[in-house]
């Protein structure tokens, strides 16, 4: 009798542990991509091909998500059924997972790539100070971050300074020519790009070309 219920409970051990194995963090998820970490934010970026499928995976920490384009994208909830949704380039969101850890997988039932990016934040910036928003479209503003929207009229190259820290995605568009004043550094960032930006650097933005511009920023508050 001791010996089965010593089996039992081997096979119940073995059986977790299988399953804990079969699920992996996000950022060590084979196709979530670590692109830029610091000690503030860990920016993950996802290609997923037409059919593609990523591992179960867990979001434990809060996060800043960005559709780069559009297209039909799945995703199951371990131990749930597919759900589809048609995801828009330049739609952003935030999501605490605390307490809601999520474990899930994502696939691409589209006929064309799928790009999202998950922009971790490991650590607050500036916690309990009032940060006043920069004069932008605000895609949505919590305790965490400020996610802002920059179209070609707000790419003027006036400088911005005494921020958080801040990442820069272009969403669409020909280009923008990110400027590092006090470097003198220059970056062009074209579709699906980024630049990091560190705490109280003096920065500008400039259009490339003259098309439209969905540029969005992220800052840690």
């Amino acid at each position: 009798m001791i010996q089965a219920k010593y089996f039992i409970n081997t096979c119940i051990a073995i059986a977790v542990c299988s399953t804990v194995m079969a699920q992996v963090q996000v950022s060590k998820e084979p196709l979530h991509r670590p692109v830029a970490e610091n000690q503030f934010l860990r920016l993950l970026d996802v290609w997923l091909q037409p059919r593609d499928t990523t591992q179960f995976h867990i979001h434990s920490t809060p996060s800043l998500f960005l559709y780069l384009t559009s297209g039909k994208v799945s995703s199951q909830i371990k131990g749930g059924t597919w759900t589809t949704e048609q995801a828009e380039a330049g739609k952003s969101w935030f999501r605490s997972f605390s307490p809601d850890t999520l474990v899930h997988r994502v696939a691409n039932g589209d006929t064309i790539p799928f790009h999202v990016t998950d922009l971790e934040i490991l650590s607050s910036y500036a916690p309990g100070r009032s940060i006043a928003p920069l004069p932008f479209d605000i895609l949505f503003e919590n305790e965490k971050a400020i996610a802002y929207r920059l179209g070609s009229a707000d790419l003027t190259g006036e400088i911005i300074q005494d921020r958080g820290p801040l990442l820069a995605q272009l969403v669409t568009g020909e280009g923008v020519l990110f400027h590092d004043v006090p470097s003198d550094e220059k970056k062009q960032l074209t579709q699906g790009q980024f630049v990091f930006i560190r705490p109280g650097t003096y920065f500008s933005f400039r259009p490339v070309g003259a098309g439209k511009i969905d540029l969005v920023l992220f800052e840690i508050r």
